[in-house]
Formats: C-alpha cells, sequence, structure tokens
C-alpha cells in the first residue's frame, strides 16, 4: 500500500501538508503458473491426477500456484485443446482449491482439458490439465463378457466357404476336431447369423453373442446350412477353439479374458482381476479372495500362475474397471471346477435281448457317472468285441445328460 503526502509552503515559512487515500501501483507481473489437474468426481478428496473417469457430463479440478503479491481473479472453462475453452467458456469463480463443472456438452468417449485463468493487474496466465476422457460406465458394466480360458477368436482351427445358390447346402468341414471340445463358427459379416441357420445331427449347437457354438460327436461333422432369404449367399466360416466354460482341466495355471462391445475403447482402463472361492459351510456358500487383485492396463486377459486348485471346489474371476484412485463395482465370470481328474462312469445295468426272428436285437444301459456329472455334454455308448472299444460292433450312439434312452441298433456279429 501507497500513499502521498503534499507539503505547501507560503514565503514566510509556513506550511501544512496533505496525505492522500492509500493506494496500489499496478503489478509490473502476472500471477504466477498454476498446476492443474483432472480429479475423480466420486473421489474429491483424493488430490491425484486422473485420465479418465465415469461421470458422465462432469468434469471436476483441483490447482494450485498461480502465486502473487496481490489478490487474483479465477476463470475456468473446458476446450478440446489446452488454450481454448470451447465446451464450456470461461466463468469467473470463487473457489480458491477445486471445482466441478457440469455440462452436457461433455460427453462420453471425448478427450477435454480443463483450463484455468488467473488474472491480476499485471495481466493474466493461463494454466490447463494434462486432459481427462469420460467412459459410460453402463456399457461396460452390461456388457463385458468375461470367459474362462483365451479369448475363442484367438485359437483358429480351420475355414471353409460357403455358397447357398438355393434353399441350404450340406457343408463337412475341412478339419478334424475334438470330440466333446467346444469350437466357435462365425463369420466377418456381421449380418450372417440372421440370414443363416446352422443344424447338424453330428454336434450339439447354440448360438452364443451372434456366433455359433459348436461341440461335435464326430471328428467330421457335416454342417446343414440354410438361408432365410431369397438371395443368394457367399461367405468364409471360420472355426476356433473354446476352452469349456464350467470346467477346466487340471494344471496349476489358468487364463481369464474378456470381450468388449466393439463401440467400447479400453487403451487406458485399468482392470483389477482376482479369482474367488466359494465354499459350503452350513449350507451356504462363503465367498474368499483365492487369488489377489492383478492390474492391467488396456489389456484383455491374464493367466494366473502356480496355483493351488482344490477338487469339488467353485471358483469364479472378478473383473473390476478402474482408474488410479477407484474401482467399479465388480463382474464375475460364471462359477467354474477344477477337474483334477477324469470322470469314472459305473455300469449299474445293461441288457441285450434277442428278437424273435433271430436277426436283431435290443440293446438296453444305463449308467452312473463318479465326479461331476452336471459338467459333462453328452455321453457316448456303443458295444464292442473288447472293454476298450477297439472292436466296436455298432456306431457311437449320442445321449444328453437330462436322460437316456433305448436304442435299437443293428449289430453284426460276423
Amino acid at each position: 500500500m501507497f500513499y502521498l503526502n503534499v507539503y505547501i509552503y507560503n514565503n514566510a515559512g509556513h506550511f501544512t501538508s496533505i496525505r492522500t487515500e492509500t493506494f496500489h501501483l499496478p503489478s509490473r507481473f502476472p500471477p504466477g503458473h498454476g498446476y492443474v489437474f483432472d480429479l475423480d468426481p466420486e473421489m474429491m478428496n483424493i488430490s491425484t491426477d486422473i485420465d479418465f473417469h465415469f461421470t458422465e457430463h462432469m468434469m471436476c479440478v483441483g490447482w494450485m500456484g498461480f502465486k502473487h503479491h496481490e489478490n487474483v481473479s479465477l476463470e475456468v472453462g473446458i476446450g478440446l485443446d489446452r488454450t481454448t475453452p470451447d465446451i464450456v467458456r470461461f466463468q469467473n469463480t470463487s473457489e480458491m482449491k477445486n471445482i466441478c463443472l457440469k455440462s452436457s456438452s461433455i460427453v462420453n468417449d471425448n478427450f477435454y482439458f480443463f483450463i484455468v485463468k488467473a488474472s491480476c493487474s499485471g495481466g493474466t496466465t493461463i494454466s490447463a490439465s494434462n486432459g481427462v476422457r469420460i467412459y459410460d460406465r453402463h456399457s461396460p458394466q452390461n456388457e463385458m463378457k468375461i470367459k474362462i480360458g483365451e479369448n475363442c477368436f484367438s485359437t483358429k482351427v480351420c475355414e471353409v466357404n460357403v455358397s447357398i445358390t438355393n434353399d441350404g447346402t450340406f457343408i463337412e468341414l475341412p478339419c478334424t476336431l475334438i470330440i466333446g471340445q467346444r469350437y466357435l463358427l462365425f463369420a466377418e459379416k456381421s449380418e450372417w447369423q440372421n440370414i443363416l441357420s446352422i443344424n447338424t445331427s453330428d454336434a450339439l449347437v447354440q448360438t452364443e453373442d451372434n456366433n455359433y457354438v459348436l461341440i461335435p460327436f464326430v471328428e467330421k461333422p457335416t454342417l446343414q446350412v440354410h438361408r432365410n432369404v431369397s438371395m443368394d449367399m457367399f461367405l468364409r466360416l471360420k472355426i476356433s477353439k473354446c476352452p469349456a466354460e464350467n470346467i477346466v482341466s487340471n494344471n496349476n495355471q489358468l487364463t481369464i479374458s474378456w470381450t468388449f462391445p466393439h463401440t467400447t475403447t479400453i487403451e487406458d482402463i485399468v482392470f483389477s482381476v482376482s479369482l474367488l472361492k466359494y465354499v459350503s459351510v452350513n449350507g451356504s456358500d462363503e465367498e474368499s479372495i483365492f487369488a489377489p487383485p492383478q492390474h492391467l492396463i488396456g489389456l484383455s486377459g491374464i493367466t494366473f500362475h502356480d496355483m493351488n486348485f482344490g477338487a469339488q471346489t467353485l471358483y469364479m474371476a472378478s473383473v473390476q474397471l478402474c482408474n488410479n484412485v477407484r474401482c467399479l463395482s465388480p463382474i464375475h465370470s460364471m462359477a467354474f471346477t477344477i477337474e483334477l481328474e477324469a470322470p469314472d462312469i459305473s455300469f449299474i445295468n445293461s441288457e441285450l435281448k434277442v428278437a424273435n426272428a433271430g436277426e436283431c436285437v435290443d440293446v438296453k444301459a444305463s449308467w452312473k457317472i463318479i465326479g461331476q456329472s452336471e459338467n459333462v455334454a453328452f455321453y457316448q455308448w456303443s458295444v464292442s468285441r473288447d472293454e476298450i472299444g477297439g472292436q466296436l460292433l455298432s456306431v457311437w450312439e449320442n445321449v444328453l445328460p437330462n436322460g437316456t434312452t433305448a436304442k435299437v441298433i443293428f449289430i453284426s456279429f460276423e
């Protein structure tokens, strides 16, 4: 603060003085540079810079600096670059540490910069954050698929050209498949499943995420492909090998993978992945952490090594979407168990009845499985001259786990 004293003299040497009001001299310098950091709107108490968050239409920042010897006025805005507030125009604020701005112009998946302008009589200083992106939490939470094992699309087996010029066609797959293994059938054309339908008596066929899942009864199944529209069709059908979803072969490692809708960007999302174990206590399942969380950035899978799995125990994979200050609620895979040993089949009844004509026989068999029968996809049975099925007298018959039916088959004893 400054003031002036004015002294007034006359010729006789008398004088008087007048003092002005106090005043500031204009500053020669603008405010000092500031440090602006993006905050998660739901974790404002943590002064940690983030690169993205999950709260729609809102951005929050904190700042330090902008030091000066006189009062500094602040304005805040949001822009697509670090200099121009073209999304939310500059507006005055009395806040001195942090602030949140909400606007319908702040949309998901765009990258925004929070800009702070500090002004004094010596000029202005503009500082901006390093930017933040907003993700829609609902799409990943609702549409992320967690798989036990590698992503089905990563293990390609073979491809086959499909040309349909009439109502349907039969296709014998050119590759040898493993009986009982899961396979994924897909094509690059996204609308193909709505145009075609696939059936076969050589495998279990199911639909899953706009693709077909195939569990073959034979090594080279024949597919019957029908078209649902009156147009000629040509596409390249691809077959990939998939792991079982509810049972994992015995080893000491486990791979967890996940997929998103094609429109979702995951390059900077932090994934917190853990394994949970469920043990039945007094008739209810108690959850515990089996493998502590592992954190990955922008990836779509992880392999846990040196795992000591237990028999007859339910496990689940848990995946959380996180930034560097907080995580969303966990998403769980379906429950699965570890197959420490192959299940045994115990025959409890078998019957062979010779028909009156002497040329045919009725064969009936019933059995039970020792172990985890709920994980069986299907049963196969036949009649053989030996105990290991090396000299079959009939073709393999397929029976689904929901019950067995008697089969009448021709057997040659020659």
